[in-house]
């Protein structure tokens, strides 16, 4: 009896210590990813999303900081519980892949990812105040026409704030005589003392938190530098090769549910019927309705691709017969084409995003991937209301609103803050972060 005791407790810990942490969860092209590189990977993305929230709770007060502070300990509570889980979080498989598909790449295209260049990389994580050790890549220079759109658009957008602040209107941009600027320039940050603050916080991190994690320095700058290198990388090569400029059309549109009104409305506007008006009357899309179906210039990226194919192909002049996409029935109007017209920064963002959104798409479609706990397929997006382009020349009401008292306000979930900068995070971007929101 003692001789099967012993056996069954030898066989339970040859299992636990050998096999279970070698198995593999995923395979990326001959790249294996094995249980204990998940579990390890795993740990510092906790840590990061626990130092997050920490960092967080330093820029409120009151409730919120309370609430902040008890998720970063819900994400320490996760994190000592991951080491030998038979456990394994989906989209934290879905971003290691990811993580071998952006290394691969990056290789492909012949990006440095030698270590010196990941050890001057992973010291940007580490500094304060939003200082850096390497700067990213820097962003194509805007083409004069662009450049003069978006002087324009911030100087709206800043007649907009000082309306809705209580400035009259037509003081608004008037100089206060005499006035002085208030604040005073910061000073530029030294690069040694960026360099060397940097440095002793890696280093504790690399002395406390490593270890907890079960992972070597080879290790993260393996799983965790090389990758988020190689994606901000390849990301900066995709998005500047994408030009500023793209053909576009001017275009209207009247919105309805359904087929047979759709053909009444194309019937009314072919017959002499004013657009404008028909849209104002009849048009679903009720953001765009009151300017008479105005969607402005778009490119063929912005909207379904029935509706922009439909746009493309018909002559300045012309209405389309009713388009179906997932938010109905369309009838289009073409006021204008001009082809190689400068991309407004909404339509520039947007190309960037989707010029990387379809080299990930390729690479994956491409790839010997093989996992359980990987998909492929991207879910289809739920169908919701129709929104113009965020460029539509939309009516804008401008109302005074009073700022609320967030300190006093009870958040019912974490909120992730794009503008916060983690100081000692070992993941460059938490919005990208797998691991998963925990409960109240």
């Amino acid at each position: 009896m003692a001789a099967l005791i012993v056996l069954i407790l030898g066989a339970g810990a040859f299992w636990e210590y050998q096999v279970k942490p070698n198995q593999v969860v995923a395979t990326v092209n001959g790249v294996q990813i094995k249980r204990a590189d998940y579990w390890r990977y795993q740990m510092v993305t906790l840590y990061n999303q626990a130092q997050m929230y920490e960092d967080y709770a330093l820029q409120v007060t009151g409730q919120q900081q309370t609430q902040f502070l008890m998720y970063a300990a819900q994400f320490d509570q996760m994190r000592n519980d991951v080491w030998r889980s038979s456990d394994v979080s989906q989209p934290t498989i879905q971003q290691m892949v990811e993580d071998q598909l952006y290394i691969q790449g990056a290789e492909e295209m012949g990006i440095d990812l030698s270590r010196p260049v990941l050890e001057n990389f992973a010291l940007n994580s580490f500094t304060e105040n939003g200082d850096l050790v390497v700067t990213p890549e820097p962003s194509p220079t805007m083409i004069p026409t662009r450049a003069a759109w978006a002087t324009e658009t911030q100087q709206a957008l800043d007649t907009q704030q000082a309306i809705a602040m209580g400035t009259p209107a037509d003081q608004v941009g008037l100089a206060t005589p005499g006035a002085t600027p208030i604040g005073t320039p910061a000073a530029t940050p030294n690069p040694e003392v960026v360099r060397t603050s940097a440095q002793d916080q890696f280093d504790l991190f690399q002395k406390d938190i490593l270890p907890d994690s079960h992972m070597s320095l080879d290790q993260y700058f393996d799983m965790i530098v090389k990758p988020e290198y190689a994606r901000q990388q390849v990301n900066a090569t995709l998005q500047n090769a994408v030009p500023q400029v793209a053909n576009q059309v001017k275009v209207q549109h009247i919105l309805v549910a359904t087929e047979d009104l759709a053909n009444e409305v194309y019937s009314r506007v072919t017959g002499g019927a004013d657009f404008s008006e028909v849209a104002k009357t009849t048009s679903t899309d009720s953001i765009s309705a009151p300017t008479g179906g105005e969607l402005g210039w778009i490119t063929d990226q912005q909207l379904p691709e029935a509706f922009t194919e439909a746009a493309f192909s018909t002559e300045p002049g012309g209405i389309t017969k009713p388009v179906h996409t997932e938010y109905g029935w369309h009838i289009i109007k073409v006021e204008a084409r001009q082809d190689d017209r400068p991309m407004t920064q909404t339509q520039y963002s947007l190309a960037k995003t989707q010029a990387v959104d379809t080299w990930l798409e390729a690479q994956k479609n491409k790839a010997d991937i093989s996992s359980k706990y990987y998909e492929k397929a991207t879910p289809e997006p739920t169908v919701g209301q129709f929104y113009p382009p965020a460029d539509a020349p939309t009516p804008i009401v401008v109302t005074p609103v009073t700022a609320p008292d967030l300190s006093a306000t009870p958040i019912s979930g974490p909120q992730l803050l794009p503008e916060a900068s983690p100081v000692a995070s070992p993941v460059a971007s938490p919005v990208a972060s797998p691991a998963a929101t925990p409960t109240r």
